[in-house]
Parts: structure tokens; sequence; C-alpha cells
């Protein structure tokens, strides 16, 4: 079996809560549990792992964007990251037997890549391996029955199968909605109504046939009949012979064309409103534009008089140059040399306005010139087009010409021709004439018509060929509707028995799912847990994509859902073991367990049952756990292997820096920097102080007083240092007084008035810290501590059962404690208090 891929390491900078880089080691410690009160960034190291994994590089709860409830990815970075300088990232390692893999995924910018390290290990991830508490419940109760199949599905990588089966489902669906939509044919009996004039309400080929004989054939010709609604039939190819002899013997057709060629060449319509008559035609065309031609030669006459020195053109133009405005006019003519003022003019002004006037006439006069050429060529493209025009209509008039109409237009068309050699012909006769002859014409069609009615072989035609193509669409609209029904059947068959080796696969792997999972919830919940079952439909149930979590609560209450009967914590429960029995069942190649606070709704016993759970069950895990339950955190630490496991906890959140955490105690050189910046540091003080004592009393395995409930885990200086002096009184021990302390500076560390009066609020509002103060009394205090130093040059302590005194906790010491000389101690006292 190939080795597993395991965290070597996960680093957090800039990011969430972290804005200084905090690197988690597990190269030593495999698996990590992390405690601290909500609101001080523990979930902010599942968040990484999440955000590592991460399609999109977000959060799920983030979003892609910032949209309604949603803060979007920029919510991935500290908000001091940019103002430091601190590029937003998480890293980490990997490793795989002994070969480890580094890689990184930035929390700024688009795109947000994940790494190809991070894409490998997430190969392994066959299971979601992040599991939040709040998630939880919402598994169990409020997953659709289909959601949490397909997520259990996934999980024994059949989604292959499930898409099978799906995608037959869905085909059954749309070819039985096909099979059954009646929309064609309610469309098709709608036209057959109306086709039939309500006679025939469906179709039935020997209702239309007779419809047809009845109501089209036989008021035309009773001895004629069709056999068959067919276009084959006898009757059918009769009836179109009949029409073509019915459009020649009435002379429809040619009046129709004659009609068409009077109208090409002249038609009066007179408009509804009663306005002006409107013409129409090549005639008309042609008259009106010899009209505008007219019109154009007059005005193109009128304006060549007016310019008719248009031969001097140039030299009016070059005088203008010499008269301008803004130009020295010259004294005398520069043509005659006569004198400005012995001119006809007379003087420079009444030469420049004789200049405008000539040329505005030459410029009225080209303006002229254009409107004639675009007349002229407009009146020749419609003579051209009246005379191929004219022997159309000359051609439909008889040779007999009774009322010399054709003569006359004949006559007409040669007037015409001779344009614009000679004057083009008045057209008011010819127009006259086929005025009358269009009216003839209109009312010949229209008594031809009328007296047809309605029964005429065209008309009975086409409306046979309208129940003709009808019946068509009827036959292919039926023909498709039994088609889709034996699809439909075939693919009941073949869905059914795919469904059922479905079906059969994939609850044969539930079943192995299913005991692991009963297991865990009965080391939770105990042996007298009632197991929970992972049932599918039955098998003749058509939709196999669902699947219910069943308990049998009671005799009477058999099958049933389990949040309906089951507490928070059973609930809980459930949802807990199935995803641990999946992730250890299939996530082998990457067997690693995030828990984010996960115990919410346990009590003590049940959080002490899922320590012992991981104990057991998961030692060939990697866990990483995070929460905010001391008492569950303190189980953990009991019952987990020191070997193995890795504990730790926050102790508080520093804008500047980011989570701090039990290993995070300040050190003598950060007390000693913010002196140097010339700020009090008062409150490092008090901390290091605080650290420093509680170590001491953990070492000494002092008695402290209950504290209250909201405050079970957390004790203050003072009580510390009441706790250390009571205890060392006891035992007859004494530290040696510090000097410029006029009492036991065990009691000075209670009052601690120093630190307090940096640190916390002061009734005189202009009072500040000394920092020569803080310096004297840190200096006391190392003294002190200083005496706490064991003769091996160690300082950390343990009292085992059954010993009144404290011994050296390193197993090659061992040495009974007891208090060093002040002289001796001085070398010691500049030891970082971290180190107690």
């Amino acid at each position: 079996m190939a080795d597993p891929t395991l965290f070597h390491s996960l680093t957090l900078e800039g990011f969430r809560v972290y804005l200084q880089p905090k690197t988690f080691d597990f190269s030593k410690k495999l698996s990590l549990a992390i405690f601290a009160p909500n609101g001080l960034g523990k979930s902010s190291v599942i968040d990484a792992l999440e955000f590592l994994f991460s399609e999109h590089g977000t959060l799920d709860r983030l979003g892609q964007r910032a949209l309604n409830n949603q803060a979007g990815p920029s919510a991935l970075a500290h908000n001091g990251a940019q103002a430091a300088g601190i590029a937003p990232v998480v890293k980490f390692t990997t490793i795989t037997g002994k070969a480890t893999t580094a890689g990184s995924r930035t929390a700024v910018g688009n795109p947000r890549p994940i790494h190809a390290a991070a894409t490998a290990m997430k190969a392994g991830f066959v299971v979601a391996p992040i599991i939040r508490g709040y998630t939880l419940r919402t598994f169990v109760e409020e997953h659709k029955a289909e959601t949490r199949y397909s997520d259990v599905v996934s999980w024994l990588q059949l989604s292959p199968l499930v898409e099978v089966q799906k995608n037959l489902r869905l085909l059954r669906r749309e070819v039985k909605a096909a099979a059954e939509s009646t929309t064609e044919h309610v469309r098709f009996a709608g036209q057959l109504r109306t086709e039939t004039a309500q006679a025939v309400q469906a179709w039935d080929d020997a209702a239309v046939l007779e419809f047809v004989n009845t109501n089209f054939i036989a008021p035309l010709d009773p001895a004629l009949t069709m056999a068959a609604l067919d276009a084959t039939d006898a009757g059918y190819v009769d009836i179109g012979k009949r029409v073509a002899a019915e459009e020649k013997s009435v002379g429809l057709a040619g009046l129709r064309q004659v009609r068409n060629s009077v109208i090409a060449l002249w038609q009066k319509i007179v408009p509804e409103d009663g306005g002006d008559p409107e013409y129409s035609g090549a005639i008309a065309a042609f008259d009106e534009a010899l009209a505008v031609l007219a019109d154009a030669m007059a005005t193109e006459a009128d304006e060549r008089n007016k310019a008719a020195g248009t031969v001097f053109r140039s030299v009016w133009k070059e005088a203008e140059k010499l008269f301008a405005d803004d130009a020295a006019a010259p004294d005398e003519c520069p043509v005659c040399a006569t004198a400005i003022g012995d001119t006809a003019a007379g003087s420079v002004p009444a030469i420049r306005d004789l200049l405008k006037t000539h040329l505005d006439d030459l410029k009225s006069y080209n303006d002229a010139k254009t409107a004639l050429d675009d007349a002229d060529k407009a009146a020749t493209k419609l003579h051209n087009q009246l005379i191929a025009r004219l022997p159309a209509m000359i051609d439909h008039l008889s040779e007999d010409d009774l009322d010399g109409f054709r003569a006359a237009l004949i006559e007409y068309q040669a007037g015409v021709a001779a344009w614009p050699a000679a004057a083009a012909p008045a057209s008011a006769a010819i127009t006259a004439k086929l005025e009358v002859c269009l009216a003839g014409l209109d009312q010949d069609i229209a008594d031809i018509e009328d007296k047809q009615g309605e029964h005429t072989w065209a008309k009975a035609k086409a409306s046979i060929d309208r129940l003709l193509k009808l019946k068509t669409d009827v036959a292919l609209a039926t023909r498709t509707t039994e088609e889709l029904t034996s699809l439909h059947e075939a693919l009941g068959t073949q869905a059914t028995l795919v469904s059922g080796k479905i079906r059969e696969k994939v609850q044969s792997l539930l079943d192995t799912l299913q005991a692991p999972m009963n297991e865990i919830y009965k080391e939770i919940q105990g042996d007298k847990a009632r197991p929970i079952r992972l049932e599918l439909p039955g098998e003749d149930d058509t939709n196999q994509q669902r699947m219910q979590l069943v308990i049998d609560f009671a005799d009477n209450r058999q099958g049933v859902a389990p949040g309906g009967y089951l507490s928070d914590s059973q609930i809980h429960s459930v949802a807990l073991a199935l995803r641990l029995a999946a992730i250890k069942k299939f996530n082998g190649a990457a067997p690693v367990i995030a828990l984010d606070d996960v115990v919410t709704s346990y009590d003590a016993d049940h959080r002490r049952a899922i320590g012992a759970l991981l104990a057991k069950m998961f030692t060939d895990c990697q866990i990483i756990l995070v929460t905010h339950d001391e008492r569950f955190f303190n189980h953990l630490k009991d019952q987990l292997a020191a070997k193995d496991w890795q504990f730790t906890r926050i102790i508080g959140l520093d804008p500047a820096y980011g989570p701090r955490f039990a290993d995070h105690k300040v050190t003598d050189e950060m007390i000693a920097d913010r002196w140097a910046a010339g700020e009090s540091a008062a409150n490092e003080m008090r901390q290091a102080e605080e650290e420093w004592l509680l170590g001491i009393a953990r070492g000494f395995g002092v008695n402290v007083r209950i504290r209250q409930l909201e405050k079970a885990y957390s004790y203050e200086r003072s009580e510390l240092a009441s706790a250390i002096g009571g205890f060392l009184s006891d035992i007859k021990l004494t530290p040696s007084d510090v000097p410029g302390v006029n009492n036991r500076f065990i009691t000075s560390l209670v009052k601690g008035d120093i630190e307090n009066f940096g640190s916390h609020f002061q009734d005189a509002p202009y009072s500040d810290g000394s920092i020569g103060d803080e310096k004297t009394r840190w200096e006391e205090f190392k003294a002190f501590r200083g005496q706490f130093e064991c003769v091996c040059g160690r300082t950390k302590y343990q009292r085992p059962y059954g010993l009144n005194k404290p011994v050296c906790a390193h197993d090659k010491c061992e040495s009974q404690f007891a208090f060093r000389p002040l002289a001796a101690a001085g070398g010691a006292a500049a030891a970082p208090a971290g180190n107690v």
C-alpha cells in the first residue's frame, strides 16, 4: 500500500486573524489540539485548511464575491496586513513516506490558484476532511434526502453510476411528458373545426371525406365525388383540371393581367378621407418630371440672364480680393488706371457692393444649372420607363379598335418616343381612356367573382388542400405519440434493470459504511444507543437517488427520522459518526481530519467519550482539532498519547501580532524593547509575572480556591501568588528578601502596585506611570525569580503524588526544591521569563 500524504507543517501569515507568521510543526507530533475562547482565532486554522483546498480560493461562508451576507475573499486577509507590509498567505509542507513537498497559496489578488501539492493531497480526500460543529445538525435534519444521497455516493466513488441513473430518470421523464403532451393534437383539432365550420370536432377520415364531398364538391357538381382524402384520388385529379378550365373560361387571369398593365401606366387614387387624388404609374411620373424640367429650364434661363458676365468670373474673383474689407484698396482701377473716384461706382464701398451682387448672381445661376441637370436626368429615366411599358398595354388591346383607343395609344407612344427632340405629347386624352378602361376592368372582375360566389373549383381545391395537409400533420403527431409511448415503456424496462443493479451496488457499500458508523455512534452515545440505518427507497420506487437516515426508536416507532426523536447530542453524533466513518474508510491516501468545535451539544461524559473514540479508533489519522471547551481540551490531554499529540492554547489576541499562544510568553527582551521605544511595559510585566506564577504553581502543585463557574480555569496574579506563598509557608521554605522591598516579595506580587499603576485605569487623570519605577520593579522581580532556579540550572518542577516538596522536572536531576541564595541567583536573573 502506498504511503499516505500528511501535513508536515502549516504556516499562517497575514491570514484571517493571524498577522505575524505562525507555524504549526507536525514533524514530531502528528496531531494538534488548540484551545481558545471564542473570538481568539482558533477557527482560522481550520479556515486555512479549507482555503488551501478550495476550488475558487475562498471559504464557503465567505463566497466568491461580497454579496448579500457573504463578505467575499477580501475577508481572507488580515485587516492590518497591508499596513504592516505583510503578504497574506498560507504556507504548508506535506510528507509522503520520507519525501516532503512545500507549497503555498496567496490570500489576495485574483486568481488565487491552488498549489500542485495541495491538488495532489486533495486527490486523496474522497470525503471532505473538515468537520465543523455547526454543520452537523444540518446534515441530519436539513439536508434533503437527494442531497444526502449525492454526498454519500460521492464518498463511495459511485458518482458516474449515479449520473447514469440520473440521466435515465431524466430522459424517461422528458419522453413521458412528450408522449402525454396534447398540445399538437389540440392545435390540429382547432384547425379542423375552423376548416369544417365546426362540423367535425375531431379528426376522422370518413367524417372529413363526407364533409368535403357534401360541402365543397356537391354544390359545383353533384355527380363528382372523392373516394379518399388523397392527392392521388381520381376525384381530386379531376378537380385540379376543372380549376384550370375555370380560370380560362371566365377570363379572370386575362382581365387581371390587363388591369396590371393599366395600373403600370396610370392610376388615380382618391384618399378615403376625401383629400386631393393621388396619381401613380409611368405616365403620371413622366408628366410630373416634365413639369419639374420645365420649371428648372425657366429658372436656369432667368439666372443666366442675371449672370450674363460669367465669362469674367475670374476677373470678379480677383477684384474681390483687391477690394476686400481687410485689404488696402487701390487708388485707381488696376485695369484702366482710372481714379476710383472717377469710375462709374465712384467709391470703394460701391465697388464692393457691385462685386457682391455679381458673385451672388453667379452662385444662383450655378444652383439653377445643377437643378436643371438633375431634372433632365430624372425626366430621361422616367421617359425610358414609359417607353418600356406602353407596348404591353397596346398588345392587350384588340386590333379591331372600335373605340380608337389602340390607335390613340400608338400615336401617344410615337409622340413620347420623339421626346426630347420634339415636345412631349399631352396625356390628358390617354389618361381619361385609361381611367375608363380601369373602371370597366374592375367591374368585369367583380361581376365574375360575384357570379362564382363561394362555390368555385379554385376555392374548393384550396380548402381540400388545407385538409390534406392537416391530415398529414395529424398522422405525424399520432405516429410520434405512439413512438414516444413505446420508447418510454422500453426506457422504463431498461431503467428498472440499470437502477436495480446500481441500487444493489450502492446499498452494499452503504452496508459496509453503516457498521463502522454505528460503531462510532455507540462509542459516543453508549452501548444502548439504537443503531442508525442508511436506507434507499424501495426497489419499485422510480426515484432511487435518495438516502434516508432512519432509526427504530421504539416498537411502535420503526424506521423513523432521527431528527424527530433524538436529542441534540445524539443528532450531532449521527452526523459525526457518519463523516468520521467515511473519512476513515475512504481517505486512506490522505487520512487527515479537521474538527472545528464539534462538541457544542455534548455534556461532560460524551465529550470524554469523543476523546476516547479518537484515542481508540483514529490513531492512524492526522487530526487537527480546535475547541472553545476547556474541559473537553483537558479530557483530550488525559486520553490522547503525548507522543502523537501536541496541545496548545491561545491566551489572547494581539491586534498588532495575532493570536498569542501559551508558548508565546513575554520575555525580558520584549519588555526591554518597550522601554527602548520610550513606552510603558506595565502590561507586559503583569503578563510575564502571571505566566511565571502559573508555571511555578502548576509545577509545585499548589492548592487554589475553586473558581466561579464562568471563570473556572482563569486565575489572576494575586490568587496565584497567594497560593504559592501559602504553599511555601506550609513546607517551611522562605525566599530571601529582595533588596529594596520592605516585605516578602511574594506579598508584593499579590499587590502589584507598580504594574497595576501602569496597566489599570487611574482616578488621577494626569498621573503617568514611571518607566524608571517599572525598571526597578522588574529588576526586583528577576532577583526574586532567580531564587527558584534548580542547582542544575533548570526552572521547571513537579510534585508527584505523595511528596510534600516539589522536585526538578528533569528526569536526570530530580533534585528537591530549595531556594538559591540571592548572590548565586544573580546570574540567572537575566533568563527569559518564558523559560519558567
